[in-house]
């Protein structure tokens, strides 16, 4: 199996509209977080974790 070189040049030039520079100074690391992100490779917060933020940074009055 080869690297799929076209479909991470056509993400990162053509979706993200990166310059060929910025492209190819990326990591291999930056580059796992960018089409993981794509591919929805995070999870939700847990509601303890949820919680714990919303205690920390309430909605302010409107």
């Amino acid at each position: 199996m080869s690297f799929p070189w076209d479909a991470l040049m056509h993400f990162g030039l053509g979706q993200l509209r990166l310059s060929s520079q910025h492209f190819w100074q990326l990591s291999l690391p930056e580059i796992r977080a960018l089409t993981g992100a794509m591919r929805g490779g995070r999870q939700a917060p847990s509601r303890v974790i949820l919680n714990s933020l919303m205690q920390a940074f309430p909605d302010g009055e409107i």
